[in-house]
């Protein structure tokens, strides 16, 4: 789950016919948080409870005594309207036109339920059992809306289920990288891994198995030792004709 938060002086949703505006208000709020919420297709309660709490936590308010970010919605009394968009689920990777495959879908191939919107009330229902049913406002699910709103600093949060790692329960997934890994006890000292120098590699190959492992490289590995041989030859006749001038 995906959700916008933002700190409001006001705020109102009304609704939008798709060819006209009518201009009927369907909630407005007052101070408090105006919030976005776009539902995955993988989420599942517990990412409702994670995010209606990080709503209700958020310390977006100063206190009496001019100390910011002290304060939340609760503390100060304030209101929330929640708006469902599922264009926060929207992905432009594959070109410009959004892919929404992201979000829940709307309607069941057998037409019997809609998840999204069941989902939607009852997160609707827990956020209002988390807080006062009567300062919690909505827009119309599913329908063409304008929003209004007075964004006071502004200050906008941007909110996800899946900050933490989960399990499909919803609970954390404990990290499993090295925490595990036991530790080399006191004047114990750290075991190195030998280097594998057997015939896995061509490079400590010996014999046919070294030239098995790799043909070419053994066939050049020959030319140029007889080089060597032939130069170190000639090296050592140059040598014992100097001595014998001497």
């Amino acid at each position: 789950m995906k959700a916008v938060l933002q700190r409001v002086v006001n705020a109102s949703v009304a609704g939008k016919c798709y060819n006209s505006f009518d201009g009927k208000t369907i909630s407005s709020i007052g101070k408090g948080l105006l919030v976005l919420v776009g539902i995955d297709r993988y989420d599942e309660p517990a990412d409702a409870t994670l995010i209606i709490k990080k709503i209700l936590t958020a310390k977006l308010w100063d206190d009496d005594n001019g100390g910011g970010w002290k304060k939340n919605v609760k503390d100060i009394d304030g209101e929330v309207l929640c708006v469902s968009q599922f264009t926060l689920l929207a992905s432009l990777k594959k070109g410009a036109k959004p892919d929404f495959h992201d979000s829940m879908a709307s309607l069941r191939r057998d037409n019997s339920t809609i998840p999204s919107k069941a989902y939607y009330t009852s997160f609707l229902e827990e956020i209002k059992a988390a807080y006062d049913p009567s300062k919690i406002q909505d827009g119309e699910f599913g329908a063409m809306m304008q929003v209004s709103l007075c964004n006071d600093g502004p200050v906008t949060i941007l909110l996800s289920s899946r900050d933490k790692p989960a399990t499909k329960s919803g609970t954390p997934t404990p990290a499993t990288s090295g925490i595990n890994t036991p530790l080399p006890e006191a004047g114990q000292k750290k075991v190195k891994k030998p280097k594998d120098k057997g015939t896995g590699h061509p490079k400590f190959a010996a014999g046919a198995d070294r030239e098995a492992a790799n043909p070419l490289g053994t066939a050049v590995d020959e030319v140029i030792d007889e080089g060597r041989r032939e130069a170190g030859a000639t090296n050592s006749g140059v040598n014992q004709e100097e001595a014998n001038r001497e």
